[in-house]
């Protein structure tokens, strides 16, 4: 499934009914027209992104179990506890999975997320207040973060 915008296609991989993937087009600079979405089905998970990229909180669809180490899947799930409008620091989720010392194994899971906008790791910061990075781009980034405020 893709959901058209003026930055370009979102993917969408379904799986039994279930969000398996979420790809969103890599932007490494700031693109020219403003952000809109420009066609997207009427179905529960076009719902949900469209309700996320218009600043809108909305429930998470299923889920199918993502792939991933089981670090990984420990961070995801952290990830997944940060409410809309809050962050947190690569730092806190390390300590938070009882790993202090994983900050840049927390970065790593974060850019292998395999469903960014369902499992928000754009809530996740660097430890001065810095964007960090994220895997789509950062322009991807702080639009998420500017729609949740």
């Amino acid at each position: 499934m893709k959901i058209e915008t003026t930055w370009g296609s979102i993917e969408i991989k379904l799986l039994d009914g279930k969000v398996a993937g979420c790809t969103l087009p890599f932007l490494p600079t700031q693109p020219n027209p403003p952000f809109a979405i420009t066609d997207a089905e009427n179905d529960p998970v076009s719902r949900f992104v469209t309700a996320v990229l218009s600043g809108k909180n909305a429930k998470v669809p299923a889920l199918r179990k993502t792939q991933g180490t089981e670090f990984q899947q420990y961070v995801w799930m952290e990830i997944s506890k940060i409410s809309a409008g809050e962050t947190r620091t690569y730092g806190e989720l390390a300590e938070a999975i009882g790993r202090p010392k994983a900050v840049r194994a927390v970065g790593s899971a974060c850019g292998h997320n395999p469903v960014p906008l369902f499992i928000p790791c754009h809530r996740v910061k660097g430890a001065h207040g810095g964007l960090g990075g994220f895997s789509a781009g950062l322009p991807w980034k702080m639009l998420l973060l500017t729609l949740e405020t």
